[in-house]
């Protein structure tokens, strides 16, 4: 990612795909503090300069609501194929859902335009924006990776901020550089696309073949921690837990702590701290057989998006006393934290 950017200062404005080669992703990015856009396509990685593109200088219309003149009438709908196939990638994030959808020009090329709105159980609103290069002529059925991939991804990283955990959903890099010896001691810089693509950073836990050679546990594994971070996941695999502020209990300083199974083999009960005061247990069990990294990661994020919705499912007889699966004493200190506030979306 752009040096400039980095440790969870940043958001994702939208990603927007290259005239040039199908499928191949620029992402802009904006400093929380500052505003500062930046993009890590090659002109502005390599203009040391002038830190602008055509790419920056497109999220900066975006930003302003005013993308170009030519731009087409906006479609807004609340069922869309790139809708459905977003919520089933992502299905932690929880609330009200819209898609709009427009053809418009960045610079001279003429690219069509998603942008997925969810309006947060919790409260505030996050936005995922890709966009398309219109010479490539995509089907819609070729342009849900890109759509619940990256948009999905936007998104869960905004609700993962608002949350509370500004390092989680740091984009994944889009090429790395590799220098490569071309004739006598002469090397060349190219951009080339890593390992790590789409289909990492979407929920494919549950697909056996995916042609890549991994086990579902395994890739559902990878996601996970490609989406937490390496600082996060860290964290939790070292106390093996990760710590979710309630805001509907927020009277009673109620905090959810997601445990982890050591054999990550199986869901553990999520246990209850109220005040300080470990209180009881709630289960929260997977609606279909999947790894157990991707329910870890799904209810992570629906407790993050709307909590409400996450504790649907525990009626009377899925809450227990403390310590009804393991009788881990809880030495580090549950602590409440308040909700981050949320820029109300223009």
């Amino acid at each position: 990612m752009p040096r400039s950017l980095a440790r969870g200062d940043y958001s994702l404005v939208i990603t927007i795909e290259s005239s040039s080669r199908p499928h191949s992703w620029y992402r802009v990015l904006a400093d929380r503090r500052s505003g500062v856009l930046s993009c890590d396509c090659p002109v502005w990685t390599f203009n040391q300069n002038q830190r602008s593109c055509f790419h920056t200088d497109f999220g900066s219309l975006l930003a302003t609501g005013t993308p170009t003149r030519e731009q087409s009438t906006v479609h807004t709908s609340t069922v869309s194929p790139l809708l459905t196939a977003t919520r089933q990638q992502w299905p932690g994030l929880r609330g009200t859902w819209h898609i709009e959808q427009a053809d418009t020009r960045v610079q001279t090329q003429p690219y069509h335009i998603v942008l997925l709105r969810l309006g947060i159980g919790n409260g505030g609103t996050a936005t995922g924006v890709v966009a398309f290069a219109s010479r490539h002529r995509h089907t819609e059925a070729e342009m849900i990776g890109g759509v619940a991939g990256w948009a999905g991804y936007a998104l869960a990283a905004e609700v993962a901020r608002l949350g509370g955990f500004p390092l989680v959903g740091q984009p994944p890099d889009h090429y790395r550089l590799d220098r490569r010896p071309t004739s006598g001691r002469q090397r060349q810089t190219t951009p080339t696309v890593p390992g790590i693509g789409l289909a990492d950073i979407l929920r494919v836990g549950d697909i056996v073949d995916q042609g890549d050679g991994l086990i579902p546990s395994v890739r559902a594994e990878n996601t996970l921690k490609l989406f937490l971070g390496d600082e996060t996941y860290a964290l939790l695999e070292q106390q093996g837990f990760l710590d979710v502020s309630s805001v509907r209990y927020a009277n009673e300083q109620r905090v959810y702590r997601l445990r982890r199974d050591p054999a990550k083999q199986r869901e553990r009960r999520v246990r209850v701290i109220e005040h300080g005061w470990y209180c009881k247990d709630f289960c929260i069990v997977r609606g279909q057989s999947v790894p157990e990294a991707d329910w870890w990661l799904s209810t992570f994020m629906m407790l993050l998006s709307d909590e409400q919705a996450a504790l649907a499912v525990v009626q009377s007889k899925n809450i227990f006393s403390p310590r009804s699966d393991g009788y881990e004493e809880e030495i580090i200190p549950a602590v409440w934290r308040p909700r981050i506030q949320a820029v109300p979306a223009s």
